[in-house]
């Protein structure tokens, strides 16, 4: 078990920033999340899969809106609600936490559940990056239910939703959080310790916390930060160059959009709250479950509600958790990735022509 304080806590802000890959929350969002996840106690414990108890109860947190929304309006007792909540309906005291993804807000909203509650969050998640739709978890694939869920807002407001499919809790807790002003938390995914070990992608907050402190290093020494970044997780440089074109709307509860960038790398760049598909001219030059992630041009990690035409970016890829870089992963995408007008398969990052140099 590790403990977290401030200083971790805002590295892991920015890795997993980075790791959002568009979504997940923005950095702004996460350094208040921080502040006040540090209000209810002094640290976060940070619990290794294999500390976690084979009979023990945990469940999952997250919190649910589009990203725009969820930075104006910034959680604090809602993920505790929800955990509450889930525990009295499904009759389970929490021993631990686990994260829904990986994003500089839904990485720290779950340590709000935990402090409040002195019980640690897992290092791990379910997918290792940030994903638009609740059902699109390696938790999902190993056939967690995902319901009963748990929703509630910051006025104690809370819903429980009961669904057969898990698309339709989904659509269900979309459609309640976008009446509800767009941002709630919720607890679901109820597992024993053994279960969560079997399918949970371990070691994202560290894999996040390194990513952070690589970035305020070289930031401080002044290095390139995309080198740094690289020698911590292997990828690519996608694009770089001026955003001259964004079309951006909200709706359904997700931030919908095309970024178009020119410069010395251009790049398209098609999303759901997080990045989809990237193009450069006519040739795809990434796609989901691979991380298609951007920072400005002093390094620091961008969510798609912080893109402003004329800003400079860079567009960086990285292979998906290996966990997560599968066909029926890739099949979660595929109704997204159809409505956006992408037909084809899946093709890792390194094999794409567009990436070969």
């Amino acid at each position: 078990m590790r403990k977290l304080g401030l200083r971790e806590l805002k590295d892991v802000v920015i890795g997993a920033g980075l790791l959002g890959a568009g979504g997940g929350g923005s950095t702004a969002e996460g350094m208040k999340l921080a502040e006040r996840v540090l209000s209810f106690g002094p640290c976060v414990e940070l619990a290794q899969c294999e500390e976690i108890a084979d009979h023990d109860w945990g469940a999952v947190i997250a919190g649910v809106g589009s990203p725009s929304a969820s930075l104006q309006r910034v959680r604090t007792h809602s993920p505790g609600f929800a955990l509450e909540l889930l525990e009295s309906t499904c009759s389970f005291k929490s021993s631990f936490v686990i994260p829904f993804e990986t994003g500089a807000g839904n990485s720290l909203n779950p340590m709000l559940a935990a402090v409040q509650r002195r019980i640690p969050i897992v290092d791990g998640d379910p997918v290792g990056r940030a994903v638009p739709e609740l059902q699109m978890t390696t938790f999902s694939l190993a056939c967690i239910p995902l319901s009963p869920l748990a929703l509630a807002t910051e006025d104690g407001t809370t819903v429980v939703i009961r669904a057969v499919k898990a698309i339709d809790t989904e659509r269900i807790s979309r459609a309640i959080t976008a009446e509800m002003g767009g941002v709630s938390a919720i607890a679901c995914h109820a597992m024993r310790g053994r279960d969560m070990k079997d399918a949970v992608i371990p070691g994202t907050t560290t894999l996040a916390e390194r990513l952070g402190r690589a970035i305020r290093q070289a930031q401080s020494a002044r290095r390139d930060v995309i080198e740094s970044l690289f020698c911590v997780m292997p990828g690519c440089l996608l694009g770089r160059g001026e955003i001259t074109s964004l079309r951006a709307e909200t709706k359904g509860g997700f931030d919908f959009g095309v970024a178009e960038v020119d410069g010395d790398l251009p790049l398209r760049v098609l999303y759901k709250n997080e990045n989809m598909l990237a193009f450069r001219g006519e040739e795809l030059a990434a796609i989901v479950p691979d991380l298609i992630c951007s920072i400005d041009d002093e390094g620091n990690p961008l969510t798609n509600a912080d893109l402003r035409q004329g800003m400079k970016i860079s567009y960086l890829g990285f292979p998906a958790s290996a966990g997560f870089r599968t066909p029926a992963a890739f099949d979660l995408f595929h109704p997204i990735l159809e409505a956006l007008g992408y037909h084809g398969g899946f093709v890792p990052l390194e094999k794409l022509p567009a990436n070969v140099r």
